[in-house]
């Protein structure tokens, strides 16, 4: 996995808001990140490669404040189990 401390910008950005927001996509993260379609889905496919994100399984997404599962007609990603790990050492370090 690439260290917390070679990513920057947008890298760091992303993984920060799959953190607070829970799994999403690249269409809405790129909305909400106010960053171009096509950069969002590189980057998220860098992070996949680098170990910091997963793809989601499944038909249908559990996300934290839906009432109903929604139906994945994208591509989700969620943090990998290493990188929630990082996240709360350097949470609790005081590095984020």
């Amino acid at each position: 996995m690439t260290r917390w401390e070679d990513l920057q910008g947008n890298y760091r950005r992303i993984i920060l808001d799959i953190r607070d927001n829970g799994p999403d996509c690249a269409k809405f993260l790129s909305r909400r990140l106010k960053i171009d379609l096509a950069t969002c889905m590189e980057l998220l496919c860098l992070l996949e490669q680098s170990g910091w994100l997963r793809r989601v399984r499944g038909t249908f997404l559990f996300k934290k404040g839906f009432r109903r599962p929604k139906h994945m007609n994208h591509t989700y990603y969620e943090l990998t189990k290493d990188a929630e790990k990082t996240l709360r050492r350097l949470a609790r370090k005081g590095l984020i």
